[in-house]
């Protein structure tokens, strides 16, 4: 996987702060958003189907005391690695072409 689109990479940031389960995951990525994506249960698993398929992300044991048929995902280190990689990225241009940091700032 060499680019990960803005789904996936939201999805990993939600999932490198904490390991959790697909509702947490979709409210997460909602607030890091500020509502700008919005996922269906449906749409998350198939990202996270495909971060599973890339070892970007892996299912884990739910914590002591919760519902055990909830799944939970966590990012990897590789994947936590891409998604700063691709921000990191995404910063520096923004930071390097004055008028995307203009209107940026200015909303």
């Amino acid at each position: 996987m060499d680019e990960l689109t803005r789904t996936e990479l939201v999805v990993l940031a939600a999932m490198s702060e904490q390991a959790r389960y697909g509702y947490e995951l979709v409210d997460r990525i909602e607030e890091l958003t500020s509502g700008h994506i919005r996922l269906r249960p449906g749409n998350l698993y198939r990202v996270i189907d495909r971060l599973l398929s890339h070892g970007l992300a892996a299912e884990v044991s739910p914590p002591a005391g919760v519902d055990e048929r909830r799944r939970y995902f966590r990012a990897t280190a590789r994947g936590r690695r891409a998604a700063a990689a691709q921000l990191s990225m995404y910063s520096t241009v923004l930071h390097r072409v004055p008028a995307l940091r203009d209107a940026h700032a200015n909303g």
